[in-house]
């Protein structure tokens, strides 16, 4: 993988201002190598200025094998414990995670809440597609 990554990760941008402050949504700032610089549920970058360009990581991940199991050896750093973000344990080990910007509609499950809405646009999607 290029730039010293270990992995991949897709992300997409942000434009939604409640999902920017849902602690749900994980947040990516990412290096001009395109490798993940820092995860967070927080707002990052901070918007001191300027509203700030904010990038979603979707958790699509790839490894190599071998980076798999480098993965599983490596013990939890204070981030990822604090976060609970995986992805961080590469980053806080010196190790490269290579962000991908992907074109996304899809919705995440990360509480019944998302599941509610996934199911419901999951029913919408299909009876439009089933209506003559």
């Amino acid at each position: 993988m290029a730039h010293g990554a270990l992995a991949v990760n897709a992300y997409t941008e942000l434009d939604d201002a409640v999902a920017v402050l849902d602690h749900n949504v994980v947040k990516v700032v990412i290096e001009a190598n395109g490798n993940a610089l820092m995860f967070s549920r927080q707002p990052i970058p901070y918007p001191r200025g300027d509203r700030p360009r904010y990038l979603r990581q979707l958790g699509l991940y790839g490894f190599t094998g071998t980076a798999l199991r480098l993965f599983q050896q490596l013990p939890q750093g204070p981030l990822e414990r604090t976060e609970g973000v995986e992805m961080l344990r590469f980053i806080e080990h010196g190790h490269g995670v290579r962000m991908l910007c992907v074109a996304d509609d899809g919705l995440a499950v990360d509480t019944p809440e998302d599941l509610a809405r996934a199911s419901a646009t999951l029913r919408s999607r299909v009876a439009r597609h089933l209506s003559p």
